[in-house]
């Protein structure tokens, strides 16, 4: 439960911030999602959104649920404080399931949350969705940018959907393009990876919520893409790629992608190899201390290459606000995964160097 309040103030805090700083400059799903009754969002309206709205009277509802709840649980505390009975088995059953048998520090794992985890091999299935959805965008890109088709009016009509009636290009169909073929770059390694490389601990399980995350971020990454994109904002959209869009701009970001993207490869297959013999049958599932290549510099050079490749994309996509969130997402979320590996190797390696940092050479 701690969790569960915890994250509602964090994404009130953090939407709220948002909100009173860059309110003109976010996507209309965030501010209509936040604002409601006299303070809602009457222009530039999302039609996902408004669908999942309901009467603002609908506060009665979970009212008359507070009444019902709060006098079954004063009716539980008096019976036992004044009336001095037990606690009935089942609530205190109830009570484990949702906030943890905490018989030790060490034993904290909460029942609910240990029924909602599935085994992490299971990264492997939203790598064959973005494999999938990325090829299907490559093509839709390709169809578009080379061979001079419009875009399919149901996929306008999809991304209208998605991103707002009120939506502009602020891409070029040659860093469309770009963009789009490095992320199906990355779609394919890590399906590889995923598939043929990574060796998965049997016992090693991840909450559900990480795995349906998966499939929303390489779904959303592809139409922040698309849908500030020219060709994709209107059906008439010329997007035929011209000479005059290459720049160095585009050829010094899709560099550093590249860069980014092989030795996240070469990372992870140092990885890989510390389950294996010299003839690459897997010994073990332990998790063994990493050396070499950028292994010497920071704990976690796969997950300094997943930000800056987002990161390099900015350069090709700029101008294109949801893109930004896009990268802000990934690189706060491989931030706190690689401190927390940083700090696991600091506890588990008496002999861990000391000289390594957690995500970024000599500073983080």
């Amino acid at each position: 439960m701690e969790m569960l309040f915890f994250s509602m103030v964090a994404a009130v805090t953090i939407v709220g911030c948002l909100i009173g700083a860059v309110e003109p400059h976010l996507p209309a799903f965030i501010t209509q999602s936040f604002r409601y009754g006299k303070h809602s969002l009457k222009d530039r309206r999302n039609h996902l959104v408004a669908r999942l709205e309901v009467p603002k009277s609908s506060f009665r509802h979970f009212y008359v649920f507070a009444l019902v709840w709060s006098t079954m649980a004063l009716y539980l505390v008096l019976r036992t404080t004044v009336a001095g009975k037990p606690a009935p088995e089942a609530l205190v059953t109830f009570l484990d399931f949702l906030c943890g048998m905490r018989r030790t520090e060490k034993n904290r794992r909460n029942h609910l949350v240990a029924r909602l985890e599935v085994p992490k091999s299971s990264f492997r299935h939203f790598y064959v969705f973005a494999l999938v959805w990325s090829t299907m965008a490559l093509y839709l890109v390709l169809r578009t940018t080379v061979a001079g088709k419009p875009a399919p009016e149901a996929l306008v009509t999809f991304l209208d959907f998605l991103c707002g009636m009120r939506r502009t290009e602020k891409s070029t169909s040659l860093e469309t393009l770009l963009a789009t073929f490095c992320l199906f770059l990355q779609c394919c390694r890590r399906f590889w990876e995923t598939h043929f490389l990574q060796i998965f601990s049997r016992t090693s399980r991840i909450n559900i919520t990480h795995y349906l995350v998966g499939y929303i971020h390489y779904f959303g990454a592809f139409v922040a893409i698309l849908g500030h994109s020219q060709g994709f904002v209107t059906v008439a959209g010329n997007a035929v790629i011209t000479p005059d869009h290459l720049s160095w701009r585009i050829l010094l970001s899709g560099a550093v992608f590249l860069y980014a993207w092989w030795h996240q490869w070469r990372s992870n297959v140092i990885l890989a190899r510390l389950r294996m013999d010299a003839s690459g049958k897997v010994v073990t599932e332990k998790h063994l201390m990493p050396t070499g290549g950028y292994f010497e510099v920071v704990s976690s050079p796969h997950m300094m290459f997943e930000c800056l490749m987002y990161i390099s994309l900015i350069l090709i996509l700029r101008g294109n606000i949801a893109w930004l969130f896009v990268t802000a997402w990934v690189v706060a979320n491989q931030a706190q995964v690689a401190h927390l590996t940083h700090a696991w190797y600091l506890e588990t390696f008496p002999n861990y160097p000391k000289t390594r940092r957690a995500l970024i050479p000599f500073v983080f």
